[in-house]
C-alpha cells in the first residue's frame, strides 16, 4: 500500500485566487478518496497545502499523475505561473 502526496506551494499574492479554485474545482472532480490539508510551520515562504491518498499499488499513481494532476499542473502554469508549484512523493506503507 503507498501514500502519494501532492504538496502545493503558493506565493501570499496568490493564495485566495488558488485555494478558491482548489476547494470549488478541482478537489471536488477528484474521484479518489483523498485529504487535504494545510502544512504548519513549514519552511518555505507562502503557503503550503497536501493532497494525500493511498492507493494499493504504483499503477494507481501513474494513472491520476497522467490524468488528474495534469489539470492541477496546467491550471497553475496557466493562472499561477512562477507564484505556485507543486512536487510530489510516494511513501510505502510498512
Amino acid at each position: 500500500m503507498y501514500l502519494y502526496n501532492i504538496s502545493i506551494i503558493v506565493e501570499d499574492s496568490q493564495h485566495d485566487t488558488l485555494l478558491n479554485w482548489l476547494e470549488k474545482e478541482w478537489l471536488p472532480s477528484l474521484v479518489q478518496e483523498i485529504k487535504f490539508l494545510k502544512m504548519i510551520n513549514t519552511p518555505h515562504e507562502g503557503h503550503t497545502y497536501c493532497v494525500q491518498m493511498t492507493v494499493n499499488n504504483q499503477e494507481d499513481i501513474v494513472n491520476f499523475q497522467q490524468t488528474t494532476l495534469n489539470d492541477l499542473q496546467y491550471h497553475l502554469q496557466l493562472n499561477h505561473k512562477e507564484k505556485a508549484f507543486i512536487f510530489d512523493s510516494i511513501m510505502q506503507y510498512l
